[in-house]
């Protein structure tokens, strides 16, 4: 099985930004780090296996999206890990063989408000 490339979208970079932001404000740099290396990890890991164990099929959002909690990572980690993370990534395979990180949403919010510009792609 070869890996494959992804790229994250605009949005998808936006919400990294706020999320490592609120991480460092809220629980200190280390945190922020230990986030960081979760998300990087997981990134890399749909990109190897795109439906990897804990993927869900995100059709009712949009024909082809999936997600990956970032809890399913969490132990691919080697040290410094995230105890309970608390987004899912959602992402989609091109037809050009890349992964497109969409969104990186956190678990409590209503992620069908958040997806509505997919429609529209």
């Amino acid at each position: 099985m070869s890996t494959l490339t992804f790229r994250i979208s605009h949005q998808a970079r936006t919400d990294i930004v706020d999320i490592l932001r609120f991480t460092e404000v809220k629980f200190g740099e280390g945190a922020r780090r230990r986030y960081q290396g979760l998300l990087q990890t997981t990134f890399r890991s749909i990109a190897e296996e795109p439906g990897r164990v804990g993927n869900s099929a995100r059709d009712e959002l949009t024909p082809g999206l999936r997600s990956l909690h970032l809890f399913f990572c969490r132990l691919e980690v080697a040290t410094d890990r995230v105890i309970r993370p608390r987004h899912i990534v959602f992402y989609r395979q091109r037809d050009d063989q890349v992964i497109e990180i969409v969104r990186i949403l956190h678990d409590a919010m209503e992620v069908s408000l958040h997806l509505q510009h997919l429609h529209q792609s």
